[in-house]
């Protein structure tokens, strides 16, 4: 009498010492089907795959049970749950094998799927399975948004710029900026902050030799750099999605009872409402004329978004493209086009601005008890997507309920707005310095936005086109320069001496030095050096 032939089928989520091994699971089969007088014709194993987050069908291990060419009628496996989690994927895995004529045996269960009492006992195990794998995943969530909302690292990748520490006020580790690297995270937010690119900032973090995230001393790519931008960690935020099945991030942050994000001080680079203009800016940047063309275009974007058609009530924003082989912008409304202009407002902004020292308008406020009014609209409309997309009253109902909190705060927090207003800020430096000194499309534009707002494009007539009937297409939208930094009598007098400067460099050395810069500037102005 032939022996009765059976397959092994091992599995494993993740090696440790508390798993049993593949190799473990595999030899323990065998002694089962020894002991039986059983012939095992083939082996079968899912190394790393977890039951709870992948179907059998979905696994390549058992979709080559499935297929195998070999004739068994017995597929053994260790416990029951080295199969499945949850009752359905065990029932449709059965149904599978039947299909083929074997049946499931469990070695370390009593359970032998060929049988009716087997078939029926197989069942009662995988609902204990199953209930076991939710109890353990709810206990695993809640100690992990434990440790998070303590402020601990819980494993993944530590962001760039940020490393794990000793945490100095109890077990485990938190985050902390990085000294060796936080320099560069911060050179490049500065930089996309002062209307650089992405693709800028990628290179400026190439040019100084900065390591790249995975260090192995490779160039540093875009969207590695737009990602750490990105990421919330640069507000002090931390990532947290419970109950997220996707396995990635995700955009949540880990948040209070009140549903506003939980704020690491000690961990920001940025305030949560300077990263979420950046993020913002970024998100701006998401059309074909934003991309970083300079990875895959030739056209220069130095004027790119200043350029506008004034043939309609209201100016229409040109595109940059080309025609007939040449640089040029184009209105999508009345296909108004000029090409070869670069160059002439180039100039005329030098002739304009050249001379006076540049400046660059920046907003101030002046918190009050309404800091928190952004991060509450921010929240409130995050708040009106997922109340509609609630899978239930209850869920529906805790999510009101915050939103309701989070509407009283608003109206306390309304009732103590900020004061908010414009400055300019100066520089010791005039345009046309800083026009010679940029050495990228990028620093140029940076340059140009400080001083110029827009150009007006119209219609020139027929023919052969001059300088002059160009410069007549165009009209200039120059940003103001400060009545009270205009060079003037009054302005100009009043010089700090040295002496002075040397008594208060002994008292404060960054006034002193403040002082010293605006003193060269007024010297500058009057073309004494």
């Amino acid at each position: 009498m032939n022996p009765t032939p059976a397959a092994v089928y091992a599995r494993i989520s993740v090696s440790n010492e508390a798993s049993v091994s593949l190799a473990r699971q595999v030899e323990a089969a065998r002694q089962y089907a020894a002991a039986r007088g059983w012939e095992v014709v083939d082996t079968f194993t899912d190394d790393g795959v977890s039951a709870t987050h992948n179907r059998p069908e979905d696994r390549e291990g058992w979709r080559a049970v499935l297929d195998s060419p070999a004739r068994f009628e017995k597929v053994i496996v260790w416990k029951v749950d080295r199969l499945a989690r949850r009752v359905l994927d065990f029932l449709h895995a059965d149904e599978a094998l039947q299909a083929r004529g074997a049946g499931i045996v469990a070695v370390d269960d009593p359970v032998d799927m060929t049988t009716p009492q087997g078939r029926g006992f197989a069942v009662m195990l995988a609902v204990f399975g199953e209930m076991e794998a939710a109890v353990t995943s709810a206990r695993v969530a809640a100690a992990r948004s434990h440790l998070v909302r303590a402020g601990r690292v819980v494993g993944g990748k530590v962001p760039y710029g940020w490393r794990s520490v000793e945490n100095p006020r109890g077990p485990g580790k938190v985050l902390a900026q990085d000294p060796d690297r936080i320099g560069y995270v911060r050179g490049a937010v500065e930089r996309v902050q002062a209307g650089q690119s992405v693709y800028a900032a990628m290179q400026w973090l190439n040019e100084v030799g900065a390591p790249t995230p995975a260090g192995r001393g490779d160039a540093w790519v875009y969207s590695s750099v737009e990602r750490m931008l990105r990421h919330p960690v640069l507000a002090g935020l931390t990532p947290f999605n419970p109950g997220n099945g996707a396995r990635r991030r995700g955009a949540d942050v880990l948040r209070d009872e009140r549903g506003l994000p939980v704020v690491d001080e000690a961990v920001a680079l940025l305030p949560v409402a300077e990263w979420r203009a950046l993020v913002d800016a970024l998100d701006g940047r998401t059309s074909a004329q934003a991309l970083p063309r300079a990875l895959k275009g030739t056209t220069s974007a130095l004027l790119s978004g200043l350029v506008w058609c004034g043939e309609h009530d209201e100016p229409v924003r040109m595109h940059r493209g080309t025609r007939a082989g040449r640089e040029s912008y184009s209105c999508p409304a009345c296909h108004q086009t000029v090409s070869g202009f670069e160059q002439v407002v180039v100039e005329e902004f030098l002739a304009a601005k050249g001379e006076h020292l540049r400046w660059r308008t920046v907003r101030v406020v002046h918190e009050g008890g309404a800091a928190l009014l952004p991060e509450i609209e921010a929240r409130l409309d995050e708040l009106d997507a997922l109340i509609r997309q609630a899978p239930d009253r209850e869920a529906r109902a805790a999510l009101q309920e915050q939103q309701g909190t989070l509407l009283d705060l608003r109206d306390d927090k309304r009732a103590q707005t900020p004061e908010v207003r414009v400055e300019a800020e100066g520089t010791d430096r005039t345009f046309g310095e800083d026009w010679e000194a940029a050495a990228t499309t990028a620093e140029r534009r940076a340059v140009l936005d400080s001083g110029l707002a827009r150009v007006t494009v119209t219609r020139g007539g027929r023919g052969r086109r001059t300088r002059d009937q160009l410069l007549a297409r165009l009209a200039f939208d120059w940003r103001p320069t400060p009545e009270w930094h205009e060079p003037d009598e009054t302005w100009l007098a009043h010089d700090t001496d040295d002496e002075a400067l040397e008594m208060l460099h002994a008292i404060d050395p960054e006034e002193a030095a403040g002082l010293r810069a605006l003193r060269q500037a007024r010297q500058r102005a009057r073309g004494e050096f």
